[in-house]
């Protein structure tokens, strides 16, 4: 136990030990260079924590909420059960017939009744150090799981593990090249705008907040002045079409065509750089797009439930931009 705490301290996960905003280092290079082999296949329980195995029982992990929430929920505890299994030594998987296994080539699907009998672990924080000592028995973990650094060592199988089926990934192939035909660009910005059931009383009582079209505008102009002479294109995505039309529409916008939310996350992660207003499904669209992104500041506001519970340390990649109204 001392020597993964120890392991812990050294890949600076601690609130307290927080890198300064001004850090000129990539988030993404100074965690990897903390960690001798970041690739998934080499990120090994026993040779990460230094420690032997003392016996050959296999022990599982799993969620006690995959079937909650949609796609991007699922997308953050599919890819935290991942980082936890395999720094761990345990297998992971989660129930068949969820929005996840119809989007992904997801690898992990599996079923058993002694599931009924697991531990459930709840998880407490956003980022909840606690879960990165399972007790030595199969387990549930009752929880979102909505931080990056749950998965941080295993980057490159997450990625491998959100391959798209081939007909989403071929409808969004088709929205592109169109985009890419009506606009004759050779940049494309995704953007995801949330409104929706975040503009509902309940929901602001939580703490969300939606971004106006100030945002977007400055956002847009960030994006412009970052890369000079290449034209840009934004390509918007969104629950609430009508209001884009009228707010954001313009020579260099268009709005995507109607299709799933798959297909929508397929387009915006295949785009050059993104711009996210709010929620777990635009996050998602910009980490795998791995390009610029710029996201909403007000998106969880602070001194309300919500706010208080996520730490933006733990939900945004340092490599990030935000911006608000």
């Amino acid at each position: 136990v001392t020597q993964q705490r120890e392991l812990l301290q050294k890949l600076n996960v601690s609130k307290s030990k927080a890198p300064r905003t001004t850090n000129t280092t990539p988030f993404w290079a100074a965690q990897s260079n903390r960690i001798s082999t970041p690739t998934c296949h080499a990120v090994n329980y026993y040779e990460l924590y230094n420690t032997s195995g003392t016996n050959n029982v296999t022990l599982y992990l799993t969620s006690n909420k995959i079937s909650s929430g949609r796609l991007g929920n699922q997308m953050f505890m599919y890819a935290s059960l991942l980082g936890l299994s395999r720094a761990q030594g345990r297998q992971m998987f989660i129930k068949p017939g969820t929005i996840l296994q119809k989007t992904f080539k997801i690898s992990y699907v599996n079923v058993t009744e002694s599931i009924k009998e697991w531990l459930v672990v709840e998880q407490e924080y956003l980022f909840d150090e606690k879960l990165m000592y399972l007790p030595s028995q199969n387990v549930k973990i009752n929880g979102y799981l909505q931080s990056f650094f749950y998965f941080i060592a295993v980057t490159d199988k997450v990625r491998q593990e959100f391959t798209f089926h081939d007909s989403i990934a071929n409808a969004a192939a088709n929205i592109l090249r169109h985009v890419y035909v009506k606009h004759n660009s050779s940049l494309i910005v995704g953007v995801h705008v949330r409104r929706g059931d975040f503009l509902t009383e309940k929901h602001k009582k939580k703490g969300y907040g939606v971004a106006e079209k100030s945002y977007f505008i400055k956002a847009f102009n960030l994006i412009t002045a970052k890369f000079p002479g290449r034209d840009p294109v934004f390509l918007v995505a969104s629950d609430d079409l009508n209001w884009c039309t009228e707010n954001l529409l313009g020579n260099d916008v268009s709005i995507m065509p109607p299709a799933s939310a798959a297909v929508h996350l397929a387009v915006l992660s295949s785009c050059d750089h993104v711009i996210i207003s709010g929620g777990t499904f635009g996050w998602w669209s910009g980490w795998l797009a791995n390009g610029y992104v710029i996201y909403y500041t007000g998106h969880l506001k602070e001194g309300t439930d919500l706010g208080n519970f996520v730490s933006k340390y733990h939900y945004y990649p340092r490599t990030w931009i935000g911006l608000g109204n």
